[in-house]
């Protein structure tokens, strides 16, 4: 297995020869206003430059898992350049609804249970800050 941080909660996960990316936040740095309620008000999103391109990033990509739909998540550049076709999980069919709203056609929603070419997802639950569990 190769997990590789990109940003935030942006990853990329190598394993038995597939390539997940986990949130997707693609902009270019400082292309977002402030989140409300952090501590660095005073700085644009996302807060740092992509470490290599975004060419890069979807060589050989697989499958995305998009754990919600927050901006720093799955946010508009990720929306436009990921390719419509691919795989995309996500957590609940709210969310399902509002990514195929956004073209996608590949869409599920992760169970428990899931299992893509060979490999089990395992789905657990977490809790976002000090907020609401997903």
């Amino acid at each position: 297995m190769n997990i590789t941080q990109i940003r935030n909660a942006t990853i990329v996960v190598e394993y038995a020869n597939k390539k997940f990316l986990i949130d997707p936040m693609l902009a270019e740095k400082g292309t977002y206003s402030t989140f409300p309620d952090t501590i660095r008000q005073d700085t644009f999103n996302p807060l740092v430059s992509l470490p290599t391109s975004i060419d890069n990033i979807l060589d050989g990509l697989d499958a995305v898992i998009v754990t919600h739909l927050h901006l720093d998540h799955f946010d508009e550049v990720a929306k436009n350049v990921l390719p419509k076709e691919i795989k995309m999980f996500v957590q609940n069919e709210a969310d399902a609804e509002e990514v195929k709203a956004s073209g996608f056609k590949n869409v599920e929603v992760l169970q428990q249970d899931t299992i893509f070419e060979g490999i089990q997802l395992v789905k657990t639950k977490g809790v976002h800050g000090r907020g609401e569990e997903l």
